[in-house]
């Protein structure tokens, strides 16, 4: 579907126009057809040549209507700007022109009316002037025609120079996130409440459960109608009109987003590049109290700005915009500011709901321009530079994307190898290349350290490692699985090592190593505590499980510890159960090992504690 609007200054001819391109009288209210003018947005519609048909929004052309007009024009994918043939450019053409540049519509056709009441010299005169205006802005280089709805003259052309830009535009993305701000909102007998407006994002059908938002009133789409035929599905760039149920239309505010109930959340901050127009009579400056106008909504807004203390005409910059009431603003919304009377500027949302920033801090300044300037595949890479590991749906949400585009440009992005995914499965997590390899680098450092430092123990505990690379733990494992794959470091039980790391006693450590075992050998079930070691010494004898440490002063040899541990279970299973005098009878050992024993066994889940007694688990 396309969209196309009218622009221009008042009484150039755009509603008669739109009739004669129709057949359809966008002036609805009785008053605009009393005083001649247009208060309120016209709809229309146009069927072109290959059956399909273009939505027209005419919008109102005196200043006094200068807000109304920016509510028709957000959805615009072609602008018509009236110009009349016997006045020219005039403040309001102007004023529209600035508005159409700031929201970014890049097609447009200029419309020279009342072509009958001016001669060819007149009308090439004002072509070369509008030519001027639209120089440096984003209808620059747009096609012309003089047409006359009195005469019919040019109407032909202008249908057909509609129609070709209807086939030639692409058709607008969808992204499962429909999002339909509200112009009007009424009721119609048997149908109940009836809202309209320009749907984009997503599709909306009957039966879907929708919120409007601010206010998150909820109800159903009951029916769904566009161009006055009914239709079951809306897609993206229709003019739509939803009947809903279980909400009357007085409870219904113009510039409301009616969307699919949980998709989207309101804000009152978002950061944006913001851009003063060229004839602004006014700098924006910091806390400019001024109007804000997206959607078809307006809201008292504070302008903050974070690079400059004020935008000259013509300058841009980068702002933190403040709003009286919350809106659904999500990346890319565009946006016009006014105060008093005038047009002073606008621009387009990069995040919503945004912290607060410190003035002219040179990184928020990098990520917003990156935000705005970079394409989404660049502003997904620089996201994830800064959350070092993620998976899609963070980076969906800190880069301020759509989800399911994230997940496209991951495909290609891991194809190409500028990022690296780090695991498989439903939900993988990502890094980048330079944050995998410098991860990578910062961990055999810190294992290389620590091997150094300890050489007789098998590894660094893997918790410690973590915490050196600041991680939570899942980053950590995906981080450590990549690492391990390039066969440098090594995963060995809870700890984590370089993969040629192996422990080596010296001689002398050797010697007494084998002094040491020998002792709990002759002493079996009670060693002595005077029998001592290096703690480096004992920590590698009980990793190489050589020994069992049972206590602070308890260490068993390892084969003396299993035997006592046969013995005991044995017990347990002719006797049910077992004290600390059973084993010390059966052992022939004093309290203290006996109780250290049990205590150990509790440990290893073989046997628990039921009052003074233990049994088998």
């Amino acid at each position: 579907m396309f969209v196309a609007g009218t622009a221009g200054h008042v009484d150039h001819g755009k509603s008669t126009l739109i009739e004669k391109l129709t057949g359809i009288d966008p002036d609805r209210l009785r008053a605009e057809k009393a005083r001649g003018m247009t208060i309120e947005l016209g709809f229309a519609w146009l069927e072109i040549d290959d059956g399909s048909e273009v939505s027209i929004v005419d919008v109102p052309g005196h200043e006094r209507f200068v807000k109304t007009m920016l509510m028709g024009a957000g959805g615009f994918d072609l602008a018509l700007l009236i110009v009349a043939g016997d006045e020219g450019p005039m403040p309001q053409t102007r004023e529209h022109l600035a508005i159409l540049d700031l929201l970014e519509v890049s097609d447009g056709i200029v419309v020279i009316t009342k072509s009958d009441l001016a001669d060819q010299e007149l009308i090439e005169l004002i072509e070369i002037e509008i030519s001027e205006i639209l120089e440096g802005t984003s209808l620059e280089g747009s096609p012309m025609v003089a047409v006359s709805a009195e005469t019919g003259v040019g109407l032909d052309d202008l249908r057909g120079m509609i129609a070709d830009f209807a086939r030639r535009k692409p058709a607008r993305k969808i992204n499962e996130r429909p999002r339909l701000f509200i112009d009007r909102a009424f009721s119609v007998a048997g149908f109940g409440a009836v809202v309209t407006g320009t749907l984009d994002g997503g599709q909306l059908q009957i039966g879907d459960e929708v919120a409007l938002l601010p206010s998150g009133k909820t109800a159903r789409i009951r029916g769904l109608q566009s161009h006055k035929s009914q239709i079951d599905i809306a897609v993206p760039g229709t003019r739509v009109a939803v009947s809903i149920s279980g909400i009357s239309h007085t409870e219904i505010q113009r510039g409301e987003a009616l969307v699919k109930r949980g998709q989207f959340n309101t804000t009152t901050v978002f950061d944006a590049s913001l851009r003063s127009i060229s004839d602004a009579k006014r700098p924006v400056k910091h806390n400019h109290h001024v109007t804000l106008y997206g959607g078809t909504w307006e809201e008292p807004a504070t302008v903050r700005l974070l690079s400059h203390d004020e935008l000259e005409a013509g300058e841009a910059g980068w702002a933190q915009i403040k709003m009286s009431n919350p809106r659904p603003i999500i990346k890319g919304d565009r946006f016009v500011i006014r105060d008093s009377n005038d047009t002073l500027g606008g621009g387009v949302a990069l995040i919503a709901d945004a912290p607060r920033h410190r003035r002219n801090d040179r990184s928020v300044i990098e990520h917003l321009q990156v935000l705005a300037e970079g394409h989404s595949q660049d502003v997904i890479v620089h996201t994830l530079g800064q959350l070092v590991v993620a998976n899609s749906a963070q980076i969906a949400e800190a880069a301020h994307l759509f989800l399911a585009d994230v997940e496209t440009d991951l495909s290609d992005l891991t194809e190409t190898e500028i990022l690296i995914r780090l695991t498989d499965g439903a939900n993988p997590l990502y890094t980048t290349r330079s944050h995998r390899d410098a991860l990578r680098a910062q961990a055999i450092d810190a294992l290389a350290e620590y091997h150094q430092r300890y050489p007789l123990r098998r590894g660094m505990p893997r918790q410690e490692l973590r915490n050196r690379l600041r991680l939570n733990s899942s980053e950590f494992d995906a981080i450590v699985d990549n690492i391990v794959n390039d066969s440098d470091v090594a995963k060995d039980g809870t700890m984590v090592r370089m993969a040629d790391h192996e422990v080596m006693f010296t001689p002398t450590q050797k010697q007494e190593t084998d002094r040491f075992l020998k002792v709990l050998r002759e002493h079996r079930y009670s060693p002595p505590a005077w029998n001592k070691i290096d703690a480096e010494l004992l920590g590698a004898l009980m990793d190489r499980r050589k020994v069992v440490s049972a206590g602070p002063e308890v260490i068993f040899a390892a084969e003396v510890f299993d035997e006592m541990r046969d013995k005991i279970v044995d017990f347990c299973q002719t006797n049910d159960e077992v004290s600390i005098n059973d084993v010390r009878e059966l052992l022939g050992t004093s309290r203290k090992y006996s109780l250290a024993l049990l205590e150990q066994l509790d440990r290893d889940n073989v046997t628990m504690r039921v009052g003074d007694m233990r049994v088998l688990r």
